[in-house]
């Protein structure tokens, strides 16, 4: 265990890093500048395939795996209900205001695609301690795969915000502070594994629901608004892309 902890710096760098891809894929769409309607389309599309895929290939089964149905359930539940909730408070919020009523759903979506994203990086943070509490070297691969897929949730992330007509600067520092979640993750995992796995359990079924819902009743929805097929074809290519590089986990 001593050894263990001892590798917790090293580990809690490399999560910081795999995090930061989140604004590394940002980065990209604020650089290119607004993004034209099919464009989002597919990068929606694309978004959605890529939480689909880990929550099904990824997040239930390790889940299960720790915890067993039961608290894969009670996680997921608990995660669309929290989710959901966040859903109405937002809606109320962005409607408040006449700036915000402008901005129409985007800038709602944006939000809420940040936070799945960040619920679900907090339970990335803890599968790189837990990969690393196996062996060092997985603990390594599993950032990797997590950086690859960071990259363009962060992309589904700003190219809503930036068309609503946030700020540059606000998007990128959102992003920023987003990354966070994953070492913070990988911080709580390391206390989580010597106490109980059931928690663990739950935190992963949690971001699987949250991701569910939101892949539901955001993005599915406003990607097929502006053109079906390449909404379609982006769902298709996330799923494909994160299936493959979900492979390196194992």
């Amino acid at each position: 265990m001593a050894e263990l902890f001892r590798g917790v710096p090293q580990m809690l760098f490399v999560s910081l890093i795999a995090g930061l891809a989140t604004t590394a894929g940002a980065l990209v769409v604020l650089m290119l500048g607004v993004l034209g309607k099919r464009t989002l389309s597919v990068m929606l599309g694309f978004a959605a395939g890529v939480m689909l895929s880990v929550v099904l290939f990824d997040l239930l089964p390790s889940s299960y795996a720790w915890g067993g149905f039961e608290s894969m359930l009670s996680g997921f539940c608990l995660g669309m209900i929290m989710l959901a909730v966040t859903d109405m408070l937002l809606t109320r919020f962005t409607l408040s205001s006449r700036r915000g009523r402008e901005a129409g759903p985007l800038r709602k979506m944006g939000y809420l695609i940040a936070l799945g994203i960040s619920l679900h990086d907090f339970p990335e943070g803890i599968a790189i301690a837990a990969g690393s509490a196996a062996e060092t070297h997985l603990g390594w691969l599993v950032a990797l795969a997590i950086g690859l897929h960071n990259i363009p949730e962060g992309i589904a992330t700003a190219a809503p915000l930036k068309m609503s007509g946030l700020s540059t600067w606000k998007i990128f520092l959102l992003t920023v502070g987003m990354a966070f979640f994953t070492p913070l993750g990988t911080l709580l995992g390391f206390g989580m594994l010597a106490v109980s796995t059931k928690v663990l359990a739950q935190m992963l079924s949690l971001a699987g629901g949250a991701m569910v819902y939101l892949v539901w009743d955001e993005l599915w929805p406003e990607a097929k608004r502006f053109s079906q097929s390449l909404a379609l074809a982006g769902i298709a290519l996330g799923g494909t892309a994160m299936s493959a590089i979900s492979l390196l986990h194992h």
